[in-house]
């Protein structure tokens, strides 16, 4: 195989592996009262991964992007879910989703032990599963 054939082949993986995680995202989202929601990922030209979002309420949507390629779901949950969480910082919440009882930060997107979370930057507690 050719090494444009195996970048297609990557960036093609890529895109059918951030499908899945846009449904995961998109539930911890709406379930935690996100502005923001995902709607798909989609390929530009350069074969950059863009993810689609609109607001919740709202029919018409937008892309952000890029997202780095990669096979593996829990990671492109984490990379979704933080692009997302910045895209919601800009809607004016700079604490979503909310970290633990009396933090007044954001928790980060992470993966730990090879799950998706979200979890506080100060303590590396975990506040919860990612979806």
């Amino acid at each position: 195989m050719s090494s444009g054939e195996e970048d297609d082949d990557l960036v093609l993986g890529a895109l059918e592996c951030y499908e899945r995680a846009v449904l995961r995202v998109a539930q911890d989202f709406a379930r935690r009262g996100a502005v923001i929601q995902p709607r798909g990922v989609d390929l530009d030209a350069l074969d950059a991964l863009l993810v689609n979002v609109g607001r919740r309420g709202q029919g018409r949507e937008s892309s952000l992007g890029s997202l780095r390629p990669t096979r593996d779901l829990e990671l492109a949950v984490v990379e979704l879910a933080d692009l997302l969480q910045e895209k919601e910082f800009d809607e004016g919440d700079n604490t979503w989703p909310g970290c633990l009882p009396g933090h007044s930060h954001p928790p980060a997107a992470t993966v730990v032990d090879g799950v998706a979370h979200w979890q506080c930057p100060r303590s590396d507690a975990l506040v919860s599963r990612i979806g």
